[in-house]
């Protein structure tokens, strides 16, 4: 079956993505510019020459990132389709290059793709980048053509068949880069530095030889920072052979050094310079995330976060945002004083980029919800322990991650859940074990929370007393004290609490705005008389569309729309916004 589907997609590429004779525009040639900082220098963003085409109709000019019709909020909408890309661009000169690859940010479900009529691979799932090598790239024009299948599937995560927790935006989501080669490419470049005096860093990374032929091995580390800190590190690693890779490993120390916290987020940089010249850039901070009796701590401080979670959507293009698009959200979160932050999904690395420079501290999470135990028994538990080491590896040089959620609202999980937590866990702090695992349950039923969560460090609770049940503050303390009890040692955190809100009306109604800041003044009133809490985050920061017939507990909903964010879709803040804002203002995010 595999075979025929290989053989008729190659047949369909042929008669819907004609190659360049065929009326496919001049490539102009991309500039060397990406959209976030961190990573491998040589990245050429091929954001000009796109057009795309649904079925049998003719190719349109498009921008890309792009999501399968953004506006179409009906069922056919929401399943999204097959749509075909197609890229004309013209191979930049560059000295020195050994070779190309190709690096998508994220498409949403499943991309085939293929350069100049030679199929490259495919790759299943959003949210975090592949990349595939630009075989058969040539001198001059090139053709890439990137078929998508934004459907639903029962391999991908969230998975197809039941309720979904956000909109299905098929398409390519974020931005497309050509990735220069060199004689040596760095990996896995990982920097740690906690507070100490001096301060020590540790880096490490994995330099590959991508040449056909053994090469001679060095490397010059530049470590730059606050108060005009620089030093250099520098080696040589001796002969590497063809496609093969070397360890760096590094150490250096920081006198005096800035620690990175909300409201003095002070960051460093450092640039890895490989034999050939490919130069890696990381920005990171001097932090220690810890844990002691049940408390979280920043620097040895206990923490007090206020903030909102968020989902990457806009009513005009979906989850493709634009860099306009990410700057909104962003500014939505500091108008309100915002130190914390949360989605369901990898964010944007220029999201993170951002919370790192203005001290909001970031719950870092896999798509991991609402599967069920046999889920996590099943196909489903590699994919989420693959890309639970993809987050990780992408993003642990960010300042502002404190923890890596795992999964978040697990149904029935049973023993099933319990091998993944454990599974993750250890996955985890292989990879990184300076900050948090963390998991995300619902605070209601109490007796439901599984006490696997003991193997975690931090646990974040979705809260809805006095929403979709309960009173408000007597039966919420309640059960925060009683979840304290059962779980004495984890770092404990709301991760969401929220109530809709879509029109005026009396505070003892549901769905009105007074009845939304009534409901978030009371919870966080009992959340800060608890004593138990890290932090909390609103659910949401911005109103979203979830899915057909979304009601939300609403009396007088809008669907697909989820309406309990402080924003509406369109970034106008709703009467609540005042008073958490004030609320914020109040509230020392490190004590």
């Amino acid at each position: 079956m595999k075979r025929i589907a290989v053989a008729v997609a190659v047949a369909l590429v042929a008669v819907l993505a004609p190659g360049v004779s065929a009326g496919v525009p001049a490539g102009a040639v991309p500039a060397e510019r990406a959209l976030y900082a961190d990573g491998p220098g040589g990245r050429y963003l091929l954001n000009s020459g796109w057009s795309y085409r649904d079925g049998a109709g003719p190719y349109r000019p498009v921008r890309i990132p792009n999501a399968i019709r953004p506006r179409d909020l009906s069922d056919r909408g929401f399943r999204s389709g097959v749509r075909w890309y197609r890229d004309a661009f013209t191979l930049p000169p560059a000295a020195g290059a050994t070779g190309w690859v190709l690096r998508f940010e994220s498409v949403n479900r499943r991309a085939d793709v293929w350069l100049n009529g030679r199929r490259l691979g495919r790759h299943d799932g959003a949210f975090l980048a592949f990349e595939l090598p630009a075989t058969g790239i040539r001198p001059g024009r090139n053709e890439l053509v990137v078929r998508v299948d934004g459907r639903m599937s029962r391999t991908a995560l969230p998975p197809a068949g039941r309720p979904t927790g956000w909109w299905n935006s098929g398409g390519i989501l974020r931005e497309v880069y050509l990735r220069r080669l060199t004689t040596f490419d760095a990996r896995d470049l990982r920097v740690v530095a906690t507070p100490g005096s001096p301060a020590p860093v540790r880096v490490e990374a994995r330099a590959v030889n991508t040449t056909g032929a053994a090469a001679p091995l060095s490397y010059t580390l530049d470590v730059t920072g606050p108060g005009g800190f620089a030093t250099t590190v520098s080696g040589d690693l001796g002969t590497v052979a063809p496609g093969a890779s070397a360890p760096i490993a590094a150490a250096l120390s920081i006198p005096g050094a800035r620690v990175w916290e909300p409201g003095a987020p002070a960051l460093y940089e450092a640039r890895l310079t490989l034999t050939g010249g490919q130069e890696t850039v990381a920005h990171f901070g001097v932090r220690r995330w810890s844990v002691e009796a049940g408390r979280a701590l920043l620097n040895g401080r206990p923490l007090d976060l206020r903030g909102a979670s968020l989902h990457e959507q806009t009513a005009a293009h979906g989850a493709a945002l634009t860099p306009a698009d990410r700057r909104r959200l962003v500014k939505e979160l500091t108008s309100l004083g915002a130190t914390f932050t949360r989605a369901h999904y990898p964010l944007h690395p220029a999201l993170l980029e951002a919370f790192d420079r203005l001290g909001i501290v970031v719950w870092d999470q896999v798509p991991v919800w609402r599967l069920s135990g046999r889920e996590l028994a099943g196909p489903l538990r590699a994919r989420a322990l693959g890309d639970l080491d993809a987050l990780v590896r992408r993003d642990r040089n960010h300042a502002s991650v404190m923890a890596w959620s795992v999964e978040n609202e697990t149904l029935r999980g049973g023993s099933a859940e319990a091998r993944y937590l454990a599974a993750a866990a250890a996955l985890v702090r292989r990879l990184d074990a300076t900050r948090l695992v963390a998991a995300d349950v619902p605070l209601r039923p109490l007796d439901a929370v599984p006490g696997a969560l003991r193997g975690l460090d931090a646990i974040g609770i979705n809260d809805y007393v006095g929403w979709y049940g309960g009173s408000l503050p007597g039966d919420l303390l309640a059960d925060l004290r009683r979840l304290r009890a059962r779980f004495p040692a984890q770092a404990l955190f709301v991760t969401e609490f929220g109530a809709e809100a879509n029109r005026r009306g009396p505070a003892a109604r549901k769905g009105t705005y007074a009845f939304q800041t009534r409901f978030l003044r009371r919870s966080l009133d009992a959340f800060a008389r608890s004593g138990v809490l890290g932090g909390s985050l609103v659910w949401a920061l911005r109103d979203f569309a979830v899915r057909p017939g979304w009601d939300g507990g609403n009396p007088r909903p809008h669907p697909p729309f989820n309406e309990k964010g402080l924003f509406r879709l369109d970034g106008t803040p709703k009467p609540a916004v005042a008073y958490v804002r004030a609320a914020f203002a109040a509230t020392r995010p490190a004590r």
